[in-house]
């Protein structure tokens, strides 16, 4: 084995060479995990939109077009990916998800479950994405 004694560092330096080199792959580290979050979420959307109803009524698509993804950095090396319905179509999450009482109150409607569905999705893409990273 040949050691350059130019590259060499001297040992006063090498606690600062090491952080150095450990903050970078930690930075690398948090850069891939938050592309994992945001395909993550990405997943949820499109599945929750594959499951969510469409309407023969005149407002058709407008639930759907209401899907949002609110993705940022809470405080440092916090990110969060999070999938809603803006408003004011966000009303209409529970009722899809869970069933309701029709207007009449005669009959309930069949259950919709978008948002568990794309929730599943998202844990399995996370969980992929995840391995992947680390091997595991």
């Amino acid at each position: 084995m040949k050691i350059n004694a130019a590259q060499a560092i001297p040992p006063e330096q090498l606690g600062i060479a090491l952080s150095t080199v450990l903050l970078e792959w930690a930075e690398n580290q948090e850069k891939d995990f938050v592309k994992a979050i945001d395909a993550a979420a990405e997943a949820c959307n499109e599945t929750a939109k594959q499951y969510a109803p469409t309407s023969n009524r005149r407002r058709s698509g407008t639930y759907r077009n209401n899907f949002a993804i609110d993705k940022g950095w809470q405080e440092r090396h916090h990110y969060t990916a999070e999938w809603h319905v803006k408003t004011p179509e966000y009303r209409l999450t529970h009722l899809l998800e869970n069933g309701h009482l029709t207007r009449d109150g005669t009959h309930r409607t069949k259950a919709i479950k978008h948002i568990k569905y794309g929730r599943q999705i998202a844990e399995q893409v996370l969980e992929e994405k995840l391995e992947g990273l680390w091997g595991e």
